[in-house]
């Protein structure tokens, strides 16, 4: 079935889908479709093949892997373009370990889209680099996604809240979806006084986001209980979660309870890179609604 229609033209950045032939991946680049016609940008599959070694029989070898993965990644990009009527859609066989070659591509990308990893526990060794290294928002999908929802964004009120709430109500606002922001606090601080003044931190922000964004629904949830387990509730039924990525330390991941929510959230999660991406995230949000006035 032929997706709607794409917006005009919001964006030349693309978003990248990682293929690699498996089921999770070719789920992931139709999400990747999806999200490109919501965002009016094109869509370019990259798949990765590893580099022989000097072994001439290695080299024949990934000769032949090399040009089956074109084959394949062509008949892909074909069927995605009939979905994408008037959208361009490219795709790219790189050479080279697959998280740096997706690392490279994220740099000019408007968003990557991974998919879900089931050869074990955790987030899979790309998914961890990509998590810790991405220059763009990087969409981790799971499962078929859902069509129906909110968008959940957790909160913690710390520098960076305002453009992360930005992030996600933009997000809210391309699926036609209510946002709902999420805040929990427990420890010896969890005093009403302290809460409430975080909830109308909260609530002050939102009004500012609304400012630009007059049709954003928004459901604001603060209450004295574990941050990671009310995220993981308002997840449960989510379209996304949306998450931001404060990097602590020499390539260490976020936080423990954003490590917790990219590994046990149910629903896709955007992992929305630090301060500087962040900012550069809300140009990007802010040029996109000017394009669409």
């Amino acid at each position: 079935m032929t997706l709607p229609a794409a917006p005009a033209a919001a964006t030349t950045a693309p978003v990248v889908a990682a293929v690699d032939g498996s089921p999770a991946s070719l789920a992931a680049a139709h999400a990747a479709a999806r999200t490109a016609q919501q965002l009016g940008a094109p869509l370019r599959l990259v798949r990765v093949v590893p580099l022989p070694s000097e072994d001439p029989v290695d080299e024949r070898g990934n000769g032949v892997a090399l040009q089956h993965a074109g084959v394949e990644l062509d008949r892909l990009r074909g069927e995605l373009a009939t979905l994408l009527p008037g959208q361009q859609v490219t795709a790219a066989v790189r050479r080279g370990g697959t998280a740096e070659e997706l690392t490279v591509e994220s740099a000019t990308a408007e968003r990557v889209v991974l998919g879900e990893h089931t050869g074990g526990p955790g987030l899979g060794a790309v998914g961890d680099e990509l998590v810790r290294h991405a220059h763009a928002p990087l969409l981790l999908h799971r499962g078929t996604g859902r069509p129906a929802g909110s968008v959940v964004v957790g909160l913690d009120c710390l520098p960076g809240t305002e453009v992360l709430l930005r992030v996600a109500a933009d997000e809210a606002c391309l699926r036609g979806a209510v946002l709902h922001v999420v805040h929990g606090r427990m420890s010896r601080l969890s005093t009403p006084g302290v809460l409430t003044a975080e909830q109308r931190l909260l609530e002050r922000l939102v009004d500012r986001v609304r400012h630009h964004l007059p049709l954003l629904r928004v459901h604001v949830e603060a209450r004295a209980a574990n941050a990671t387990t009310l995220v993981l509730e308002a997840a449960t039924a989510a379209q996304v979660l949306v998450v931001g990525r404060r990097v602590r330390g020499a390539g260490r991941p976020t936080s423990s309870t954003g490590s917790t929510l990219l590994l046990r959230a149910s629903c896709p999660v955007l992992v929305v890179p630090g301060d500087d991406a962040l900012q550069q995230a809300r140009s990007t949000a802010e040029a996109r609604e000017l394009v669409g006035r």
